[in-house]
């Protein structure tokens, strides 16, 4: 299964991208297995693992876990605060 994933705001900034594509095995079929297979090979994805970064799935803001299906577009987003 293959995904895209995308990291908005100071989440790209954090980990030195604005995405990536990602192969998963059919068993690791959602938003936390994403999280695990990126925190073995990059420190900085602890930060996608808060839980006040938000998950939008195909343009649409979903609780976590998120199911994930073959092509899926996965974006980690950080809390914004405004003044």
């Amino acid at each position: 299964m293959q995904i895209t994933v995308r990291y908005v705001a100071a989440l790209r900034d954090r980990m030195g991208r604005p995405g990536e594509t990602l192969d998963l095995p059919e068993g690791a079929a959602d938003s936390e297995a994403v999280i695990a297979r990126l925190r073995e090979t990059d420190a900085a994805a602890e930060a996608l693992a808060h839980p006040s970064v938000r998950l939008i799935l195909n343009d649409a803001i979903v609780p976590r876990p998120a199911a994930l299906a073959d092509g899926d577009i996965l974006a980690f987003c950080p809390p914004f605060t405004g003044g």
